[in-house]
């Protein structure tokens, strides 16, 4: 018995993988809210011109020039909303490829390590305690603790993953040995 949904969250690499998704969809945002800013003006332009098309007070050429400005002004607006949406819509596609790829990725490990301990502890079978019936209830209903595998997967993925990252010992330099 191993609860999947417990081994993801408590994997260190699932925790690096979403802090690294987490990042990359804040520079997204970033962008996202910088070119919103830069729409906001051009609005304000384009009503400030559509006023000064309406003025009175201008005279009719300059009332014209100022209303095909407006109108020119529009079509940067459309343009920049379009190219806003397809942005939003580029990247949470892109945004929602990395993490499924990350998410593979990781539960190759976490397949892996179970693979290993289900064949070490002699198991044939081993089920997942963490999914729901429709109910909301655990699919498996009562294990004896000495089948769960959970903490040991945990423990066993975390600490590889400690060991594949040691950096290695400093090796001399031949300026350091002289």
């Amino acid at each position: 018995m191993v609860n999947l949904e417990k081994v993801f969250r408590e994997y260190r690499k699932s925790r690096i993988a979403e802090d690294a998704i987490k990042q990359q969809a804040e520079l997204y945002r970033g962008y996202l809210v910088k070119q919103s800013g830069q729409l906001a003006r051009l609005k304000k332009e384009a009503e400030e011109l559509r006023e000064s098309a309406r003025n009175p007070a201008l005279e009719e050429a300059d009332r014209t020039r100022l209303g095909a400005d407006a109108v020119i002004k529009a079509r940067e607006i459309a343009a920049k909303e379009a190219e806003l949406q397809l942005y939003a819509a580029e990247r949470t596609r892109t945004m929602r490829e990395v993490e499924q790829k990350k998410r593979e990725e990781i539960m190759v490990d976490i397949y892996k390590e179970i693979d290993r301990r289900a064949a070490a502890e002699g198991f044939h079978f081993v089920l997942d305690s963490s999914g729901k019936t429709m109910n909301e209830q655990p699919t498996v209903l009562r294990f004896p603790a000495s089948c769960d595998l959970t903490e040991a997967v945990i423990r066993e993925l975390n600490r590889t993953m400690t060991e594949e990252r040691k950096p290695e010992a400093p090796q001399p330099s031949a300026e350091t040995t002289k």
